[in-house]
């Protein structure tokens, strides 16, 4: 496997400074946004031996959103350690689309059995097989752009869309700025449903209602994004059934049908 120290795009003394600059909460975010960038895989598993557990922290959401496959190992020993084990759990099954939970025994023997091996790439049409086999739904679509038709109570269904691998033009500089955008529909625009569509955005814990056209029209629709990076089967197929739920009961307020 290739040294991870190798990774590193930026001089060894300014990586250094930036490892420091986790120390400091003022400085660790954007620092550890340009860790990630630098691809300063090899600092950063250094990170996960801190006495500082928020510099630990830090270096686990990094090494996570680079799906650094050298890392397994050292995760697994903070996991058995007792240490941040929901963090280092979501960051395993990003690096390795496996999920034991948290269970250090079961990430330890796949680990072995790996002999060794690198997780494989990334596979889009892999992982929506796996969210459609999750929710027991169907999913159509290619590519990039797939939709997942989803059963709901009372005989309702609602439509959400996936597509991945749009870029984040604010942070574009960044190699973790893939976002993948999931959505679904609720019915037309109308100005005098605005605020109230709009309001439910502060009583809502993730995503949040908008405005997107859709054949040429504005339609209400639920919305939520992940950075590629972190996207699994498991976290996909959750944010899938959160957004049809409040999608669906929006549109049955709004319009009192099941079209979407």
């Amino acid at each position: 496997m290739e040294d991870s120290a190798r990774n590193n795009t930026l001089p060894e003394a300014e990586i250094a400074q930036l490892i420091d600059q986790l120390h400091e909460p003022w400085s660790r975010r954007a620092a550890r946004r340009k860790l990630i960038a630098a691809r300063a895989i090899g600092p950063l598993m250094k990170c996960l031996t801190s006495r500082n557990e928020s510099v630990v922290w830090a270096a686990i959401q990094a090494i996570g959103e680079l799906r650094a496959a050298e890392a397994v190992g050292p995760l697994i020993e903070l996991l058995d350690a007792g240490t941040l084990t929901l963090d280092v759990t979501e960051t395993l099954r990003a690096i390795t689309g496996h999920d034991f939970e948290t269970d250090a025994a079961c990430w330890r023997r796949w680990s072995a059995a790996q002999g060794g091996a690198e997780p494989a790439p990334f596979d889009v049409a892999q992982c929506v097989r796996h969210t459609a086999d999750f929710l027991g739904a169907k999913a159509s679509g290619s590519g990039n752009a797939y939709r997942f038709k989803l059963s709901l109570p009372n005989g309702r269904t609602q439509k959400v869309v996936v597509r991945f691998g749009r870029e984040n033009s604010a942070r574009k500089n960044d190699a973790a700025s893939e976002l993948v955008v999931i959505y679904s529909e609720c019915g037309p625009a109308k100005s005098k449903y605005y605020e109230t569509v709009l309001r439910k955005n502060l009583t809502i814990p993730s995503g949040a209602f908008a405005v997107r056209d859709i054949d040429g029209e504005p339609h209400f629709v639920m919305v939520d994004t992940m950075y590629a990076a972190s996207v699994t089967a498991g976290t996909l197929a959750k944010k899938i059934e959160d957004i049809a739920i409040k999608a669906d009961a929006v549109e049955k307020s709004l319009t009192k049908e099941d079209r979407r």
